[in-house]
C-alpha cells in the first residue's frame, strides 16, 4: 500500500501565511493585500490547499469568510511558526555580519541604572562575536520569562530560591531613604521604617522587588502608604522627590549615579531587609549557549 502523503507536505510558508493573515484581518481581501498579492490569487491559493487536504479552512458567506475550526488550528500553530521563522531569519543575518552568538537578557530597572551597563560593555568588549538583546522588566515578569523560557538568564532582586529556577548571586546593595533637602528628616543619620509611616510616598510601579517590599513592610504594621505619585523610573522618582511631591527608597547606588538631582538627601534607612542582594537567573544553567554559558560565568564574576 502506497503511504498516504502527511497533509503538512501540502504547507508552504506563504499559504501559513495568508491563513494567519486572514485571521487577524478577518477578511480574505485585506489579508491578500498586507501580503501584496490578489484577491483572486489568495482565494485559488486556499481552494487548492482545501482540496489537497480534504479539509475546509474557510467558511464563505455572502458577507466574506471566516476561518472553520480546521482552519483557526492552522492559524494558531502559523502564528507560533512565523514567529520561529522570523527568529531564524535574524539568526542568519546575525551569523553573515559576524554575529556568532545572541544572548535575550531581561532585568530589572535597579540592575539597569546601576552595575549591568558597566558588565555588559565589558563582556562585549571581550566577546564582539556575541550580541546581547537587554529588555527591562519587573522582578515578577522576570520570573515568569525565565520559566517560559522567552529569557535566556535574567537579573533581579530576590529574598532567596525561586522554584525552577538556577539563582546565582550577582550584587549586593543597600537602601536608602531619598527625601527633599528642606524635609524634617533630612537631617537624621539613620531611619527606621515605622519612622517613615506617616509620609507621603513617590512609588515604583507594582511587580517591582523594592515595591512589593515597602507594600509588605508597611503591612506587617498594619497600614497601606500614603502615595501621592507613581513613576515608572528610578531617576523619575528622585525628581517627584526633589520637588516635594514625597519620599521614597532607592538603592544607595542608582543615587550616587543622579548628580542632576543636587537637593535631594540620602539618609540610610536601619533595616535588615536595606541590605539586599541582586541575583543571575535561568531555567537551567547547564541548557544554555555558549554565549549564554559566556555572559553567566562573565556576570558571576563581578559578585560583590
Amino acid at each position: 500500500m502506497v503511504p498516504r502523503r502527511p497533509l503538512l507536505d501540502h504547507l508552504s510558508l506563504s499559504s501559513l501565511k495568508l491563513i494567519a493573515a486572514i485571521e487577524r484581518e478577518g477578511s480574505l481581501s485585506r489579508a491578500a493585500s498586507t501580503l501584496h498579492i490578489v484577491p483572486s490569487a489568495a482565494s485559488r491559493r486556499i481552494t487548492q490547499l482545501e482540496s489537497a487536504t480534504g479539509t475546509a479552512l474557510l467558511h464563505r458567506t455572502t458577507r466574506g469568510v471566516e476561518l472553520t475550526a480546521a482552519g483557526l488550528s492552522v492559524a494558531r500553530y502559523a502564528r507560533s511558526m512565523m514567529g520561529e521563522v522570523a527568529a531564524l531569519d535574524e539568526e542568519l543575518q546575525n551569523l553573515q555580519a559576524g554575529v556568532t552568538g545572541r544572548i535575550k537578557l531581561v532585568a530589572s530597572i535597579s540592575a539597569i541604572v546601576q552595575h549591568l551597563p558597566q558588565d555588559l560593555a565589558l563582556f562585549l568588549r571581550a566577546h564582539p562575536d556575541i550580541k546581547v538583546e537587554l529588555a527591562e522588566h519587573t522582578s515578577a515578569d522576570i520570573v515568569g520569562l525565565l520559566l517560559q523560557e522567552r529569557a535566556d538568564i535574567g537579573v533581579f532582586v530576590s529574598n532567596g530560591e525561586v522554584p525552577g529556577l538556577e539563582l546565582r548571586p550577582y550584587r549586593s546593595e543597600r537602601l536608602v531613604v531619598i527625601l527633599p533637602a528642606g524635609h524634617r528628616l533630612a537631617r537624621r543619620k539613620e531611619l527606621r521604617f515605622e519612622q517613615l509611616l506617616d509620609e507621603e510616598w513617590v512609588e515604583l510601579p507594582p511587580g517591582t522587588a523594592l515595591a512589593s517590599r515597602v507594600a509588605d513592610e508597611a503591612l506587617k504594621f498594619g497600614v497601606r502608604l500614603k502615595s501621592r505619585i507613581q513613576v515608572k523610573g528610578m531617576d523619575s522618582a528622585s525628581r517627584m522627590v526633589q520637588c516635594g511631591l514625597g519620599i521614597g527608597l532607592l538603592p544607595q547606588a542608582s543615587v550616587g549615579q543622579q548628580a542632576q538631582f543636587p537637593n535631594l538627601v540620602c539618609v540610610p534607612l536601619k533595616e535588615p531587609w536595606a541590605e539586599r542582594t541582586s541575583y543571575l537567573a535561568a531555567a537551567s544553567r547547564s541548557r544554555l549557549s555558549a554565549a549564554g554559558q559566556a555572559l553567566w560565568s562573565a556576570l558571576g564574576s563581578t559578585t560583590c
